[in-house]
């Protein structure tokens, strides 16, 4: 009878799951006890299976399994996760031998297994920003060390972050064997979430052909479908890439930050050294228009507030691109990028002073969110932690203001979202496009527990670029407010689309067909688009 009764229970279960309205929180997926000792056949298939569905893949891995496994000793080891890195995975850190309860100890011995684990994945060439301690557990002294040493540690129940707590449950339904029957315990789990984050835990021990079919049919059930990603016309896209190199004299500030972009994105996705004399040329014009406080000389368009910010943002977004992607370095363009990041924060923090509603344009703030959340990686890249914190801070704070100003069908008007006169109610595909990069950048530049709402906010925007489509493949540019459609806005598309995908959001290359057609000679705009799309296909983005 108890039998009967349990069975009945089970096909109940799976009914209502099958039945009611599924949430749609953001999967993040924890790959527990990665080490050498497993074959990685499986791994791979596991992240294939996740690939464009998932907000996060951490591969907690075991740095020195037992005493007697240190990762540094295995390169194809090492050479697996790089490869896992640059397909979006994190390497998390996972204990330091993973034996009994390393980490449910005393703060000295606490301190002494974080020197082994840094000293170990230091020797492979990473630096975690992720501990999963053994078995979940942690004494409260031993957590106090941990959170001071590592961004987050992840444990049973919750997430730690610096000093927030990120309520977040994992769950873990793979077993290896017998998967079909906790299939509506898994189902029932996602509708009973009410969390905007669903933490899915996997052992590799139980990562076999059963639990991959399991974590599939369930994965497409609850709706975590794959993300459009990437470009599938490539050979097109190579083709304007190149075609669009900048070959006569260049002039104007953002035109020649856009060129700057350009050489940076090409010599990234071809390693063509003859990018680096391209980049140096239009780097040496904006050191020459750049003033000794860090802005720019408005050297084209109207000089207006918004207008500044907009030039600014742009050359300060190239320089620091270009610095990271290695085209420019040196003395020089570090102490340039300094100044523009500096200048383009006091720019920031003047013209938002009063909020977002009053008085700003979306492309204007959109591009000094990039601008800034850019400045902070190359201020990283220099050691200079501090000027990156608050650039970051900053474009998280522009962020949230853009989300603040979006309508409710995805879209940004022409201006402030509280003051929509005649001219301003209206819709473009150059603004939305900038705003939806400065979201973008925010999501970047956001803690990971804070990024949802970014990447809502430009999921929205690019699905809200669908009403824009024309019938010839292209995108129409203005949306009026008496609902008609006109002009052409299939380079700004692009570019949205380049940007979003270089922070590893959703997007694609419509509208590449069209727009190649319509471009006959060299466009600022278009060059930037194609070559960051390239980019992002060269990097896996």
């Amino acid at each position: 009878m108890r039998i009967m009764l349990l069975a009945l229970a089970v096909v109940l279960i799976a009914v209502a799951a099958q039945s009611y309205e599924k949430p749609h929180p953001a999967l993040w997926v924890e790959v527990h006890d990665v080490s050498p000792g497993y074959a990685l056949h499986n791994l791979d298939r596991l992240l294939q299976l996740l690939d464009s569905r998932v907000e996060r893949v951490v591969l907690l891995v075991i740095p020195n399994r037992s005493g007697r496994e240190a990762i540094s000793n295995y390169p194809e080891f090492i050479y697996f996760l790089k490869q896992a890195e640059t397909r979006g995975a994190t390497i998390g850190a996972h204990g330091y031998t993973h034996k009994g309860f390393e980490l449910f100890s005393s703060r000295e011995d606490a301190e002494r297994r974080v020197k082994e684990i840094k000293e170990e994945f230091g020797k492979a060439g990473f630096s975690p920003p992720i501990l999963y301690p053994p078995r979940y557990l942690v004494t409260p002294s031993s957590l106090e060390v941990l959170t001071a040493e590592f961004p987050e540690v992840y444990l049973f129940d919750k997430i730690v972050s610096g000093n927030r707590t990120l309520p977040y449950v994992t769950r873990e339904f793979t077993l290896g064997k017998g998967q079909h029957f906790v299939m509506p315990l898994a189902k029932l789990s996602l509708l009973a979430t009410r969390s905007e984050v669903y933490r899915l835990s996997i052992h590799m021990a139980y990562l076999n052909n059963e639990s991959l079919e399991f974590l599939e049919e369930f994965i497409s059930w609850a709706g975590f479908e794959a993300m459009k990603r990437g470009c599938e016309n490539r050979a097109l896209l190579l083709q304007e890439a190149r075609r669009m190199e900048p070959l006569a004299e260049v002039h104007g500030v953002k035109r020649n930050a856009y060129a700057l972009l350009y050489a940076a994105n090409m010599y990234h996705a071809t390693g063509e050294e003859r990018y680096l004399a391209i980049a140096s040329r239009h780097a040496h014009y904006l050191f020459a228009e750049q003033r000794d406080d860090g802005s720019w000389r408005e050297a084209e368009g109207e000089a207006t507030s918004s207008y500044a910010l907009l030039e600014s943002a742009v050359a300060t977004w190239a320089l620091s691109q270009a610095y990271i992607t290695g085209v420019i370095s040196g003395e020089r363009v570090e102490k340039s990028i300094m100044k523009a990041g500096d200048a383009l924060l006091r720019k920031a923090e003047l013209l938002t002073f009063f909020g977002y509603s009053f008085g700003l344009k979306p492309n204007a703030i959109g591009f000094a969110a990039l601008g800034l959340e850019k400045a902070a990686e190359a201020a990283q890249a220099m050691g200079d932690f501090e000027r990156g914190k608050r650039y970051r801070k900053k474009a998280v704070e522009i962020g949230e203001g853009l989300a603040r100003m979006q309508l409710r069908s995805g879209a940004w008007y022409d201006g402030p979202y509280h003051m929509p006169i005649y001219s301003w109610c209206r819709v473009s595909s150059w603004y939305h496009g900038m705003a939806v990069s400065g979201v973008a950048a925010a999501y970047a530049a956001a803690p990971p527990g804070e990024r949802l709402k970014f990447r809502e906010s430009a999921k929205r925007g690019i699905a809200f670029l669908e009403d824009m489509r024309r019938g010839d493949g292209g995108y129409y540019g203005v949306l009026h407010a008496n609902g008609t459609l006109a002009g052409d806005g299939s380079i700004m598309v692009l570019q949205a689309y380049a940007v979003a995908g270089s922070f590893g959001l959703p997007a694609g290359c419509d509208g590449l067909t069209h727009a190649a057609s319509q471009v006959k000679s060299w466009d600022a705009n278009y060059a930037f688009a194609v070559s960051q799309l390239l980019a992002n296909e060269w990097s896996g983005g």
